[in-house]
């Protein structure tokens, strides 16, 4: 009996790496209480595991590099793995681990490897050269990195087509010449929801757009949907199922605040505010809707409400598109069409362009 135990050894399944603008994350799925201890020095990284084996068919998975990490190295102390990943700077370097979800059936250690300075993203300097008050469009790619969102009948990931969509609509906004256009994301990456709406306070956002595709366990569902915030829930079965998919804050990026325990934010979102924003943005989601529903079927005729947590943006219109369902193959199939997706971007612009002036009209 000793003998066995002894034995015994925990399993490392799998190995992810995700490169951000700002960080680069590793994933280690692992079993249940694993034992492990992280350490950073000026080139390197440690994750040491105690008793520990890699799968012979994921071991290739292991070695990696980017901006950040030079090379991956394994090395057997004892029965304990260690792996090191040398590094091309001094990080600042967060760990902890996720629970398994719908999506991952192992548990999840994860490490980040966060840049010290933040870099000044490009399209800082594309507001900064314009005197006059700029129309700033922040358009968010939801989900992405160890997120994957929705899964598609033909195994499409809802991070694909909302990454390929929220693009080509940010490329054609920034056509236009007098709005300016921002992902959140642009690569396959996880941001934390409140992170996504600070990105939209940092650059002095006028208006908040989430892109994302519906699913369903029916097949036959079909058509988009234009929600804007109820702080008091959902609105519709649909709306309570997406909002306990969509607001799960704790099972990708780890523990974020939740805005509504933000005082910063609370402070500022007074409730004149609030009522302003909440008017503003149905009126964005109407606009969408009536150009959305030129190009193709509608799953609800008139804008829904959910408390999402992305739409919470302060005293700016917000509203979540849910573009099609990805659980419908044919809908599916238009989802990963380049042509459709351009002509779901250019249904959303113009919707933006009849709210700005119809707002405009009534000053």
């Amino acid at each position: 009996m000793t003998s066995a135990f002894a034995e015994e050894k925990t399993t490392l399944f799998d190995f992810r790496y995700w490169t951000a603008p700002n960080h680069t994350r590793i994933v280690v799925d692992t079993e249940e209480n694993t034992l492990f201890s992280v350490s950073a020095k000026d080139n390197y990284v440690l994750l040491s595991v105690e008793s520990a084996e890699v799968l012979p068919q994921t071991f290739s998975h292991l070695f990696f590099e980017d901006e950040r990490i030079k090379r991956t190295q394994i090395k057997r102390s004892g029965d304990d793995i260690r792996l090191i990943f040398y590094t091309n700077n001094v990080f600042k370097v967060k760990h902890y681990t996720l629970a398994p979800n719908k999506k991952y059936k192992y548990h999840r250690l994860v490490i980040d490897l966060i840049d010290l300075l933040p870099k000044t993203a490009l399209t800082d300097t594309a507001i900064e050269q314009y005197d006059a008050p700029r129309k700033v469009v922040i358009v968010d790619a939801g989900h992405g990195g160890e997120d994957p969102g929705a899964l598609g009948k033909n195994g499409s990931r809802e991070k694909d087509v909302n990454l390929a969509i929220a693009k080509k609509l940010v490329d054609t906004i920034n056509q236009s010449g007098d709005i300016t256009a921002i992902l959140t994301r642009s690569g396959d990456y996880y941001i934390p929801l409140t992170e996504r709406i600070t990105i939209g306070l940092r650059k002095k956002a006028t208006m908040f757009i989430s892109i994302h595709a519906d699913a369903v366990e029916s097949s036959s569902a079909k058509g988009a949907s234009i929600y804007s915030l109820s702080e008091k829930g959902e609105t519709s079965k649909l709306a309570k199922q997406l909002e306990q998919s969509e607001n799960s804050v704790d099972q990708f990026g780890g523990v974020e605040k939740v805005i509504d325990n933000d005082q910063f934010l609370k402070t500022i979102l007074t409730d004149f505010s609030r009522k302003d924003r909440d008017i503003q943005s149905q009126q964005l989601a109407t606009t969408i809707l009536k150009q959305i529903s030129a190009i193709g079927p509608v799953h609800k005729k008139t804008p829904q409400k959910a408390n999402f947590v992305v739409l919470k943006s302060p005293a700016i219109p917000s509203v979540l598109v849910e573009t099609a369902f990805i659980s419908n193959p044919e809908q599916e199939a238009r989802l990963n069409n380049w042509r459709e997706q351009q002509k779901i971007a250019d249904a959303i612009f113009q919707g933006i362009k009849d709210y700005y002036s119809a707002v405009e009209a009534s000053l």
